[in-house]
């Protein structure tokens, strides 16, 4: 019988994670790969404020055969900032799926997580691991549903509006406005992360590639933040990649690109190329304010289309009244599911409903 064990990831170990990172995840007919080109190690800086990523291999050969990356986040928990452990990158490779490799996992996990909780969050697509998690089966850990979340690529407008002259770009002097913006945010959102611009004029890896200048903010007659919004090119050390398309996909693909390319909206890749997108980063407003999220999601469109792209991504909870927003935009939606999980029902925790659950496309 083949042994096991697990350890940290070390940078030697990035091809092998590379590989099982990039493995196919099927949703609405595309069958996607999330990269992380060129080094893992740097997009985990990215999802995770510190990375702790666990890996497993076969005693015989040293082959990777399984990663989990189980590191730390400052975020909001019903208003106050808390160290939590988000679960994710969750991969075993296909000839060892069903095998004792989840028992090792769920220990490593365990050991990790002792008497607290972390977040994770399951793709809908991903039938498989939400019936196992779900259904609590025995030795795994108790999993509270949290309710649904949606990424949506925006691809075009439905309802052109003009932009208020309350937009305009942050400066490095809108720092101390803007981290007190997200703080009185965490009254309404739940899992906010405990955002420090100063960071992003500092390069922090959190950050990595932005600049204050990519936010953008909606401003009111008292010079007041009431949102903001900034836009973050990824694709140096994130990728999506199209597998392939189910059948009605692929026949449909081109006549949808012809149309795209007349109207200005987003052309489906070809199957083995990438999507081209930015992602939205903190797209914050008050949970009432549709208008002022209006605003900002359109100027963000406007900047999309000024750097060439033809898409942007950002996630919402089922819960935000901001979702009905989306309906002025064209958008392809990717429903997910989010849980709070520990190894004894008394560790799971009982956290305020009245507050919207918060994620960002750019760090799942």
């Amino acid at each position: 019988m083949t042994s096991f064990s697990i350890r940290t990831a070390t940078a030697a170990d990035n091809q092998a994670i590379l590989s099982l990172i990039a493995q196919p995840q099927p949703s609405n007919g595309v069958k996607f790969a999330f990269e992380r080109l060129p080094n893992y190690f740097t997009s985990a800086l990215i999802s995770h404020l510190r990375p702790e990523t666990l890996v497993v291999e076969r005693k015989d050969n040293k082959d990777l055969v399984a990663m989990v990356n189980m590191g730390w986040r400052d975020v909001y928990v019903d208003g106050q900032i808390k160290t939590i452990r988000y679960g994710s990158d969750l991969r075993i490779a296909e000839a060892y799926q069903g095998s004792r490799v989840l028992i090792y996992i769920n220990r490593a996990v365990r050991e990790c997580v002792k008497d607290d909780w972390y977040q994770s969050v399951i793709l809908e697509e991903n039938d498989k691991s939400r019936g196992a998690l779900e259904g609590a089966r025995a030795g795994l850990p108790l999993f509270k549903p949290m309710g649904s979340i949606f990424t949506h690529t925006i691809t075009g407008c439905r309802k052109p509006i003009t932009l208020s002259t309350q937009l305009r770009p942050a400066t490095q002097a809108d720092i101390p406005a803007m981290n007190a913006f997200v703080t009185n945010m965490a009254a309404y959102y739940q899992f906010l992360p405990h955002y420090n611009f100063w960071d992003v004029e500092a390069a922090h890896p959190y950050f990595n590639g932005m600049s204050i200048h990519d936010f953008i903010l909606c401003v009111d007659e008292h010079q007041e933040i009431k949102g903001l919004v900034g836009l973050w090119n990824q694709k140096s050390f994130k990728q999506t990649r199209v597998l392939d398309y189910s059948r009605s996909v692929a026949l449909f693909r081109p006549f949808y690109n012809f149309w795209s390319l007349l109207s200005g909206g987003f052309v489906l890749p070809a199957k083995g190329d990438t999507f081209d997108y930015l992602a939205l980063h903190s797209p914050l407003t008050h949970p009432e304010d549709h208008d002022t999220f209006r605003q900002l999601l359109q100027a963000a469109w406007q900047g999309v289309r000024q750097q060439g792209k033809r898409a942007m991504t950002l996630t919402l909870s089922e819960a935000d009244p901001r979702l009905a927003v989306l309906a002025d935009f064209r958008s392809i939606p990717l429903k997910a599911y989010q849980y709070t999980a520990a190894f004894d029902e008394q560790s799971l925790p009982n956290l305020d409903n009245t507050r919207i659950p918060y994620f960002e496309s750019g760090r799942l």
